[in-house]
């Protein structure tokens, strides 16, 4: 009972990737950035993303559509597909959709680098805001069961060939897909991500996270390390790849992550 109970915040990684992967536009990373699409764009994204924990495994195949309404604001929403191997719920492997997931970004900061100034930093600023709505079927551990909301704060900041990403996000309440029995009152995080841009179209990225997870029992981390790269050839079109591990006891053992998007 006791190692359940401490393995139990390692579930809690599905959700977070469910609510913000795909509306990122640098899948594979946890972390968003500031960019958004512009005024009638529209930016067609999925991915694939294995995760084992013990004897746990769950595949997600989620397919996420965001269009701008503004030259610095997105709306977004995320359909996700789930294979649960097994179902915390029924003991037996099961799939189906999950909770869909609505988005809206705003770039409210920029200070641009001015003509000349090669040494200078580009900074701005974004805040992030989600709705996740429960059409997973709860009886198969596809969905959470309850409405949640959750809100990011994202930076970044360039300098070329540099571009570095952080990001506090809060989630109000959830549960775990893949262990039915797991609920938290609220999950606070924290990404920073790094981007390599000289070999492009390659670029290689890193990343930290740290969760911190409240539960009726207490409060305990979760802290992952991601190593990706991402291929791309036009501003319309990138693949992704990478790896996540976790780095202490509450983490998942890894997560295999790779997906593409288009732009039009």
């Amino acid at each position: 009972m006791m190692n359940t109970v401490r393995l139990l915040p390692a579930a809690l990684m599905v959700i977070i990737v469910l609510w913000s992967g795909l509306a990122s536009a640098t899948h594979p990373l946890f972390a968003d950035d500031t960019g958004t699409q512009g005024a009638g764009h529209v930016l067609i994204e999925s991915s694939i993303n294995y995760l084992k924990d013990n004897e746990f495994r769950s595949t997600a195949l989620p397919v996420a559509i965001t269009a701008g309404i503004g030259e610095t604001m997105d709306a977004a929403v995320e359909v996700p597909y789930l294979w649960l191997h097994p179902s915390p719920v029924t003991g037996t492997d099961e799939s189906g959709f999950s909770d869909v997931i609505f988005r809206f970004k705003h770039r409210f900061y920029e200070q641009e680098k001015k003509s000349g100034e090669h040494e200078q930093l580009e900074r701005s600023l974004a805040y992030q805001v989600a709705f996740t709505q429960p059409t997973g079927k709860e009886e198969k551990g596809l969905g959470a069961g309850t409405s949640r909301w959750a809100a990011r704060i994202i930076s970044t900041t360039e300098w070329e060939p540099v571009e570095l990403n952080a990001n506090l996000i809060y989630e109000s309440s959830g549960r775990a897909l893949r262990r039915g029995n797991f609920s938290f009152d609220n999950a606070v995080s924290l990404t920073v991500a790094v981007e390599y841009e000289r070999v492009k179209p390659w670029e290689p990225v890193v990343e930290l996270a740290v969760v911190r997870v409240k539960q009726p029992a207490g409060y305990s981390r979760i802290v992952t390390a991601l190593f990706g790269l991402i291929y791309e050839p036009t501003e319309e079109f990138y693949v992704d790849a990478g790896v996540r591990v976790g780095l202490n006891s509450d983490s998942e053992d890894y997560a295999l992550l790779a997906g593409f998007g288009y732009k039009f």
